[in-house]
């Protein structure tokens, strides 16, 4: 079994087709192959979109593309910011089958089964898992690990995120051959002899009781404990509360909210808050449960780090291995924004527990994908996969 993996960047911002060139001939020349059998793509929205993959074509020319925008690239050389990043992949023993599937915001639960029935017709007896990535603004990002998991089963794994945009959140694409597509989901099945693991966690941890969620409708917490949602910054924080509710985006960074349902044992959702309404609903990232326990949370640079590098001892394995393997990252882009230049820290950390055979690569997304933790198996009431201030993990390789 012999998987072949190379990363390659461009940050040529001033010609977007050379700046495709550029990256995917660098990522075939660090993969050590002439022509890939598929090639992942993150890449900044300060590219011309369609220029760009122009210029990967005419590198890799009928090797399936996929990937989407983001709010900055991850390589094992560190974080890429305005860059187009592209990982090719090759393997004698496993394969990697692109699948798309287009208009998800108009049904997303009918759309997204579509893909999950692709994967399946795809990966056959053979399938191991798949990589997607969605566009994040189409709608809830639940009900779309949801409609897959549906169709593939409540233990299959899954990996990826939500596009970004570099935290513009007015349009993200997604990429499928020489296509920048929106309102689309796309991605990859892997079947064959591979070896994989998945996993994710977010480090914030629950501050004071928790209360519950008893009006919430889709990703709208109406009240709490019978009262309007948003109560729950003011009684924490008081008159500070009114500058979170010019700009919500202040307390998704480190005090978003947690989310604790039925069926989902100790395991607290993270649920960033977004818009706040008139009658002091809060719209979130993703599906809120109605019923379901509702706490303050609070994030800290150790805790996420913590995270970060026990999510990877778990699923990459010690000791550091010197077999070629791609560790996969999809991490939150409010975690970008908490670590700041310790990002880079993060990184290394993920590089020294891969280990030399290692290759990074992923991206910082608006929402994170993985599969359900136990004791969660019930796809409709608890934990549906779909992550928020979290960072997911797909390790696959020999």
């Amino acid at each position: 079994m012999a998987l072949f993996a190379g990363t390659g960047v461009s940050r040529n911002s001033q010609d977007s087709k050379l700046a495709g060139h550029e990256a995917a001939t660098a990522a075939l020349k660090a993969a050590g192959v002439e022509k890939a059998d598929l090639a992942l793509v993150m890449a900044s929205s300060v590219f011309d979109q369609t220029h760009m993959l122009e210029g990967i074509a005419g590198v890799l020319g009928d090797t399936p593309v996929v990937g989407c925008t983001s709010a900055g690239a991850i390589t094992e050389n560190g974080v890429q910011e305005g860059a187009v990043s592209i990982l090719a992949l090759k393997s004698d023993t496993a394969k990697f089958i692109p699948i798309r599937v287009t208009g998800i915001g108009a049904d997303m639960r009918a759309a997204v089964k579509k893909f999950g029935e692709e994967v399946k017709a795809a990966g056959g007896d053979s399938l191991k898992m798949a990589l997607m990535f969605s566009d994040a603004l189409a709608g809830n990002g639940t009900d779309l690990v949801r409609g897959i998991l549906e169709v593939l089963g409540s233990d299959f794994r899954l990996g990826g995120g939500a596009a970004g945009d570099d935290l513009n959140f007015k349009k993200t694409y997604q990429y499928f051959g020489k296509e920048a597509l929106n309102d689309a989901v796309v991605g990859f099945a892997i079947a064959g002899d591979i070896n994989i693991a998945v996993g994710a966690d977010h480090g914030w941890q629950p501050i004071g009781n928790a209360h519950i969620a008893t009006k919430a409708q889709g990703q709208k917490l109406i009240e709490l404990d019978g009262k309007p949602a948003f109560s729950i910054y003011e009684d924490y924080f008081g008159e500070r509360a009114s500058d979170f509710k010019k700009a919500l985006s202040l307390a998704a960074v480190s005090y978003p909210l947690g989310m604790k349902s039925k069926g989902s044992g100790d395991q607290i959702m993270v649920r960033a808050p977004l818009v706040v309404g008139e009658d002091g609903s809060i719209v979130c990232g993703a599906e809120v449960l109605e019923g379901s326990e509702i706490y303050l949370m609070i994030g800290t640079l150790a805790g996420v780090l913590a995270s970060a590098e026990a999510t990877a001892k778990k699923i990459v394995g010690m000791p550091p291995s010197d077999q070629r393997r791609v560790v996969f990252v999809s991490d939150c882009v409010a975690r970008k924004i908490l670590l700041g230049e310790r990002g880079q820290e993060e990184i290394a950390l993920l590089k020294s527990i891969g280990g030399p055979g290692a290759v990074i690569f992923g991206f910082y997304s608006y929402g994170q994908i993985s599969p359900l933790r136990p004791p969660a198996q019930d796809v409709h009431m608890c934990d549906p996969g779909f992550y928020e201030q979290s960072i997911s993990l797909a390790v696959f390789g020999d």
